[in-house]
């Protein structure tokens, strides 16, 4: 289990920047999550509204449709603290 929590930090750590201190490198990779973040929220929009859309005219969608909303949340919980554990780098 060891090696399985090392392998995790230096994930976390590439993903983060953790060793890189040339800010132009970091300032490009920042507006990189920030892109994926609205891209993010846009899909969640889009999510949301074709709930509201199926409802109302009675369509019951697939596993395979709840499943990309799963996909969907879990992504955003994972570039959120990416996001932000960057932007503390900047400063």
């Amino acid at each position: 289990m060891g090696k399985i929590n090392k392998l995790a930090d230096l994930c976390w750590e590439g993903l983060t920047l953790q060793h890189v201190s040339n800010k132009e490198v970091v300032i490009p990779y920042v507006f990189f999550f920030i892109f994926t973040f609205i891209f993010e929220l846009f899909l969640a929009f889009l999510f949301l509204s074709s709930i509201f859309i199926f409802g109302s005219f009675g369509y019951k969608p697939n596993v395979q449709y709840y499943l990309s909303g799963i996909i969907l949340v879990l992504m955003l919980f994972l570039t959120v603290p990416l996001l932000i554990t960057t932007i503390r780098k900047i400063h």
